[in-house]
């Protein structure tokens, strides 16, 4: 999987003999991926987490590219949401890149570096410009690693609503409407680069106020992710997708 929360939830509904999960690279945009500012990040981060620590550092050594090189072998499926986009990217006076992240930003010492960097914000033209340039590069680098054909793309829109007919929260000052908007050039772009896609529409999803995560507009009902396994399997063609049962 490379992405983050859409990815990660949809695997949570397979069976659990049907799914041989072998890597799982999140918090990292396509802009960051390839480019090593690891010479930024401090020694000790401070955090509870060792999943938290290892995204940080992995973003911050842009280490998608040799991370899929080393399973690329293994690989039936790749797994790509855009979810880790939503927030934008951080550009240090050197030129290198990293992510804007939920992690990032709650790590006290990560947080006070970034505040010396440039913020580049998702859905920007200067945003979108870098994000397909690097698209261009990974498409090469799948191609290159016989992963192009593997690799679906999760096109799931923020759910407007909730199950209780509520309208969802903003998330980092964005609501769902202006998210999806911001997020439709980058969808279109991947369509024009030839990327298989899972699609769901706006009126398909809704928020799930007992998501095991929080509410959130991309926190969905069951319902969302059993149809995204249903197109991996039935659109797609990889029958490995069985849900659980019920």
């Amino acid at each position: 999987m490379y992405g983050s929360c859409v990815a990660r939830d949809t695997i949570e509904f397979a069976a659990a003999d049907a799914v041989d999960l072998r890597g799982y690279v999140a918090r990292q945009s396509l802009i960051s991926a390839g480019n090593d500012a690891s010479t930024h990040i401090p020694a000790d981060l401070d955090l509870p987490s060792k999943f938290q620590e290892r995204m940080i550092r992995a973003d911050f050594a842009g280490g998608l590219f040799g991370r899929l090189e080393s399973l690329a072998g293994e690989i039936d499926v790749l797994l790509w949401d855009l979810a880790d986009e939503r927030h934008g990217i951080y550009r240090f006076a050197d030129g290198t890149i990293v992510t804007r992240s939920i992690d990032t930003i709650r790590t006290p010492v990560v947080d006070e570096l970034l505040s010396q960097a440039e913020h580049i914000e998702f859905g920007t033209s200067e945003h979108l410009q870098l994000w397909r340039k690097r698209v261009d590069a990974f498409d090469e680098f799948l191609r290159a690693h016989d992963l192009f054909e593997r690799t679906v793309v999760l096109e799931v829109p923020w759910a407007l609503r909730t199950t209780e007919g509520k309208t969802t929260p903003w998330s980092m000052g964005v609501r769902a409407t202006d998210a999806n908007k911001r997020y439709r050039p980058y969808y279109d772009y991947l369509r024009q680069r030839g990327h298989h896609v899972v699609e769901l529409r706006e009126a398909d999803v809704l928020a799930d106020p007992d998501h095991r995560w929080g509410l959130a507009p991309f926190h969905y009902t069951p319902d969302v992710y059993q149809e995204v396994l249903r197109q991996l399997r039935d659109e797609h063609g990889y029958q490995g997708f069985a849900p659980k049962p019920k």
